[in-house]
């Protein structure tokens, strides 16, 4: 099986489309999920398809002294950071309230807001660490996703991330800390307040 992707990858190299597809399907979901934490669920398809766009621009370039995967981690990387910035440079407008004064935004349902009928404590759970993840700075945020959700080493995520390995530790243990205040602090609100 690695002989086959490692033939896959030399052909994309030489300008095989259909070899770069094969060499990169499998990791397509990955990055996938790195564009939905880093740039929200809006722009993932956006930036997946970004990502593939700028491999397959750059593949003859890939040397191999990352793992294909962490290559590809550091161009979603790239293509989502480009994204928020386009999104923060834009203005949305929105439509004009109707005569009742509610605009049509309003009459929408709000998927983020569960039913009541779901109020499991792991699910809870779950939106308190997703709220809390959301507070951290966006360096600490991606080397926990990349460590905790995507399963990355510390030499993956320096690579993916463009940063020594001291940095990914000194990263991870920071925000690891700044998380545990957040839900910490979470937990406080919400004890408070019931």
């Amino acid at each position: 099986m690695a002989n086959m992707s490692d033939d896959w990858l030399r052909r994309a190299r030489n300008g095989d489309a259909e070899a770069f597809a094969q060499a990169f399907e499998s990791l397509r979901g990955a990055v996938y999920a790195v564009a939905v934490r880093l740039a929200g669920p809006d722009e993932a398809d956006d930036v997946t398809m970004e990502t593939f766009l700028r491999a397959w621009q750059a593949v003859g370039q890939f040397n191999g002294r990352s793992s294909l995967k962490s290559w590809l981690y550091r161009i979603a990387h790239n293509c989502a950071i480009d994204a928020i910035r386009k999104r923060s440079r834009r203005r949305e407008v929105l439509p004009a309230p109707d005569d009742d004064g509610r605009g049509p935004l309003e009459q929408v349902p709000d998927a983020g807001t569960p039913h009541p009928a779901r109020g499991l404590e792991r699910g809870e759970l779950r939106d308190e660490l997703d709220r809390a993840l959301q507070e951290l700075p966006e360096e600490h945020r991606l080397v926990i996703l990349m460590r905790y959700s995507d399963g990355l080493s510390y030499g993956e995520i320096a690579a993916a991330a463009g940063l020594p390995i001291g940095t990914v530790m000194s990263r991870l243990f920071n925000g690891k800390r700044k998380l545990r205040n957040l839900l910490e602090a979470g937990g406080r609100h919400a004890t408070d307040n019931g």
